[in-house]
């Protein structure tokens, strides 16, 4: 029986050997892979930023863009507001 409880813990330590190989060939392949995400997660982490950046600049065309809409919108109405004036006088004195 001495026999048998040995051959179990021996076959036991064997298995368990084989399992402890196993895993650590997955963990040997895992690691690059994780490395490889690491650095894919850095450059979209750049990416991101400079998007970012680009989004401000862009926001900050837009806001000087619809200033300058403004300011020729108010030109506008004053010139139109001058003239509905002249046509007005116009009209007038030919009545």
């Amino acid at each position: 029986m001495t026999d048998d409880r040995q051959l179990n813990s021996s076959e036991k330590l064997d298995i368990l050997i084989d399992q402890v190989g196993l895993l650590t060939e997955g963990l040997t392949e895992i690691k690059p892979l994780i490395q490889q995400q690491t650095e894919t997660s850095q450059k979209q982490a750049e990416m991101i930023g400079e998007l970012a950046k680009s989004v401000k600049q862009q926001r900050q065309s837009i806001d000087r863009l619809a200033d300058v809409v403004e300011a020729t919108n108010k030109s506008q109405s004053e010139a139109i507001k001058q003239l509905v004036g002249i046509v007005n006088k116009l009209i007038q004195e030919r009545a």
